[in-house]
């Protein structure tokens, strides 16, 4: 079998066979298939390397049409010796309606296929040991068909912002953590078989709509098997639990494999390295914080940093640590009160916010950036509740929730979806002006944003690090990654602070304080590597550092 290297744009029509092996990122332009032909084998590029970003195909607009036969499947996975989960991103779908994946292989990327606004089938396919999600969608309406889905990080299946008649039948379901996410969206569930789940098999939030009909649950998980919150409802009916005879789906093909994982994603013999070294060149992790699980929002304020508790319903524990803060105050999740040199924290009850996703404090009021509701809300302490003071549509709501927001005291900043520019607002929601990154064709901010000093500082996409960017969008100097996947940032005056996801099922502490040591790096993201690294751990609060995972 010869085979060929890829990468790059393609810029016509481009049909592969045999072996392929992607050297760098794939993009699938608007107007541009990739037919990619039974028995292809894709071997991507590994990366183990913190401060470099992982190779991913994406589209913009563009459709790749992989359809393989039982007898000659498509393989996408991994080419080191001896693969693991996140060795390379995943296939990443964005506008693209007539993609087909039919009898492939997904395995060992952050996540399986990732959607953004596109409707695609995914069929009689395998996608397996991924860090993250077997399956990922935002605003898309996919079907998904006689697949088998198993052993991926947190949710083999996870919806989130507005996904509609998100079509899930016929597949098989586990091993894993929790089968199937929904948030803010519609999903009709039919005909699935849930097996072997540690949590449970099917969880509903952010007024999720579900049909959930004829299902099989084998060793599913704890229960309740279903959890539904935050007004979710589902229309629950004809499924076995056990005790009726609804059968297993029949596949017309064997789950082959070419290597064996040995573990799932996250568990104790997980080998990916989520949390990086200490010290390097570029910054020093000087304490770490447990308090609740991670989450979206982070600020500093009157010597406190301030969150939102990322789920939880009323009376109701979590995973690990700060299970007591899942229990609510009021009808949402609640805002926590950290102390960042006890980590103390006091809750305080929210009945407004549904998904808070970036948090700022002027110096007189709190401002939160709602996911879901796609809206800026206003508000301060009231006793025990947050007080909804004001409230405004985002700048161009209609393409999508947005995550970061930030204020220099006198004006908001809110990344766009996209990530190539931030919108400058005032108080009341109007528009004064759209910051445009300066290299936005090679960069953008991938979620939280702060504002420090007349920069702004967020993670940079491709995710070479944490960026530092100047008042009109150029970026002149980051820093490496403390942790896996930053989720929020703030500053306290001297350090950063901020929200790391590592593994998320680990109980492990969330919140790193770290001090910059240098700031100066550049792009391109050719790194060396550090003349020596720390060995001795940060301080630790609020709990012990988890036993036994692979740091």
């Amino acid at each position: 079998m010869i085979k060929k290297s890829k990468s790059g744009r393609l810029t016509k029509d481009e049909t592969w066979s045999g072996e392929i092996y992607l050297t760098d990122d794939l993009v699938v332009p608007k107007g541009v298939t990739l037919t990619i032909e039974p028995g292809t084998i894709i071997k991507v590029k590994h990366n183990r390397d913190y401060r470099k970003p992982k190779i991913m195909i994406t589209t913009e607009g563009g459709t790749i049409k992989a359809i393989g036969t039982p007898e000659e499947r498509i393989w996408f996975t991994s080419d080191a010796k001896d693969p693991i989960n996140y060795d390379w991103h995943g296939v990443w779908l964005r506008n693209s309606n007539e993609s087909k994946f039919d009898y492939v292989i997904m395995e060992f990327g952050a996540v399986g296929i990732i959607m953004f606004n596109s409707s695609i089938s995914v069929t009689n396919s395998i996608i397996r040991w991924n860090a993250c999600e077997g399956l990922y969608a935002e605003r898309s309406s996919p079907i998904v068909e006689y697949n088998r889905i198993y052993q991926n990080g947190y949710h083999e299946i996870c919806m989130e912002e507005r996904n509609k008649d998100y079509q899930i039948r016929n597949n098989i379901i586990g091993p894993g953590y929790i089968g199937i996410n929904c948030e803010k969206s519609t999903a009709h569930v039919e005909g699935n078989y849930f097996k072997d789940l540690e949590e449970c098999a099917i969880v509903g939030s952010h007024e999720c709509r579900y049909s959930i009909v004829g299902n099989k649950f084998g060793n599913a998980g704890k229960p309740p098997l279903i959890r539904l919150w935050d007004s979710a409802t589902a229309q629950v009916k004809d499924n076995d639990y056990g005790d009726g005879d609804i059968p297993i789906p029949e596949l017309n093909w064997e789950d082959i494999r070419g290597h064996e994982l040995g573990y799932s994603p996250g568990d104790p013999q997980d080998k990916y390295p989520y949390i990086f070294p200490y010290v390097d060149e570029t910054r020093k992790v000087v304490k770490k914080i447990r308090a609740d699980h991670f989450g979206f929002t982070l600020t500093f304020m009157d010597g406190y940093l301030w969150k939102f508790v990322l789920a939880g319903t009323p009376g109701a524990e979590i995973k690990g640590s700060g299970a007591e803060a899942a229990k609510r105050i009021g009808k949402k999740t609640n805002f926590m009160q950290v102390d960042p040199d006890t980590g103390d924290y006091k809750n305080y009850g929210n009945d407004w916010l549904l998904n808070p996703r970036g948090l700022t404090h002027d110096g007189e009021y709190f401002w939160v950036n709602d996911f879901s509701y796609l809206k800026i809300f206003k508000f301060k302490l009231d006793g025990n509740y947050i007080k909804i003071v004001d409230s405004f549509d985002i700048p161009e709501k209609e393409k999508g929730g947005v995550m970061g927001l930030t204020t220099d005291g006198q004006h908001l900043y809110l990344k766009s979806r996209d990530g190539r520019k931030i919108y400058k607002l005032d108080k009341k929601g109007t528009l004064l002006d759209e910051i445009v990154l300066q290299d936005g064709a090679r960069f953008a901010f991938h979620s939280p944003i702060v504002w420090i000093d007349s920069y702004f500082w967020g993670e940079i996409e491709p995710r070479i690090g944490i960026g530092k960017f100047t008042e009109d969008g150029k970026l002149v100097g980051r820093i490496n990654f403390p942790a896996h996947q930053l989720f929020a940032i703030t500053w306290d005056g001297k350090h950063l602070w901020t929200i790391q996801r590592t593994c998320e099922v680990w109980s492990d502490p969330k919140i790193y304080k770290t001090l910059i040591l240098n700031d100066s790096l550049e792009p391109p993201p050719e790194i060396p590597l550090p003349r020596s690294v720390a060995t001795a751990p940060p301080e630790v609060i609020y709990g012990k550092e988890v036993k036994g995972f692979a740091h």
